[in-house]
């Protein structure tokens, strides 16, 4: 097939590209310069998607503006998506967050839920890909876990007690590229968990014991009250990555049934147990 892939030198999508590209598939993956997602313009999108059969869009930011969030997930792919559908594309297949909603206040997955519906009404067939936390060498978010996990105690929000259900990037590229050349009836969700439910303190742990071999991680628990007042200040410092929203949705957990996950697979996805073992 011939494919536009959006995103495809991130922490996904150049994974999802590489696979791709190994079974045949003919994978463009234009740059920023190529494609400014933030200052789109009809005649640098078209020359894209002409001859395209599947737009797959891996683009995912954080930022801690959210007048950023909602161009990049919500705005951008919406518009893409009216030049796809004149361009003669038939199919698109969107990376998008477990827990997106598009009445969401948290601005991460607000946006994220917007785009998804915006695309929906699109008329292009839509295949919708919603990863949990995602392992996996090279992501921001994974990166920084990694680091906090070297450390023999740590001081964590509510002692680390938000649940989660990590799952692996392999895990998540092979279900993307399985969406593009299996298509799912439109709209199809399918929440992309691994095969554990832990907690933060926990998940923490077991990065700890496998990746840096390490006795488990001490925690000592740090009152919610406390941190809430300092979130605005790390919500900058980190663009996004600790925020009022980032705790919000662990206080809401991040977990969902994978049954529909597995069967894309083919086979149960990964544990977090198992992560540093396929690393």
């Amino acid at each position: 097939m011939n494919i536009l892939l959006l995103g495809g030198s991130g922490f996904i999508g150049k994974r999802v590209a590489a696979l791709l590209r190994q079974q045949g598939h003919q994978v463009a993956t234009p740059g920023h310069r190529e494609l400014d997602l933030q200052h789109l313009h009809e005649a640098q999108a078209m020359p894209l998607l002409a001859d395209k059969e599947v737009v797959v869009n891996c683009i995912g930011v954080m930022s801690r503006h959210a007048d950023v969030l909602e161009t990049i997930h919500h705005h951008a792919p919406a518009q893409l998506a009216q030049w796809a559908q004149a361009a003669g594309v038939q199919r698109w297949v969107q990376l998008s967050a477990l827990g997106a909603d598009a009445a969401q206040t948290v601005a991460f997955v607000g946006s994220k839920g917007r785009g998804d519906a915006a695309l929906c009404a699109s008329g292009l067939q839509l295949a919708l890909a919603r990863p949990s936390v995602v392992y996996g060498r090279g992501g921001a978010s994974c990166e920084l876990f990694i680091k906090l996990a070297h450390l023999p105690v740590l001081a964590l929000p509510g002692g680390g007690r938000f649940d989660l259900q990590p799952v692996h990037v392999g895990d998540v590229a092979a279900g993307i590229v399985n969406m593009v050349n299996h298509p799912p009836p439109h709209a199809t969700v399918v929440n992309m968990t691994g095969s554990q439910i832990c907690t933060l303190a926990g998940y923490l742990s077991t990065l700890r014991q496998t990746l840096h071999r390490k006795p488990p991680l001490r925690v000592l628990p740090i009152p919610l009250a406390l941190i809430k007042p300092m979130l605005p200040l790390t919500n900058i410092l980190s663009n996004g990555i600790l925020s009022p929203g980032s705790i919000a949705l662990l206080e809401a957990g991040n977990c969902a049934d994978n049954t529909d996950f597995a069967a894309l697979l083919g086979r149960a996805p990964l544990a977090a147990e198992q992560f540093a073992a396929v690393d």
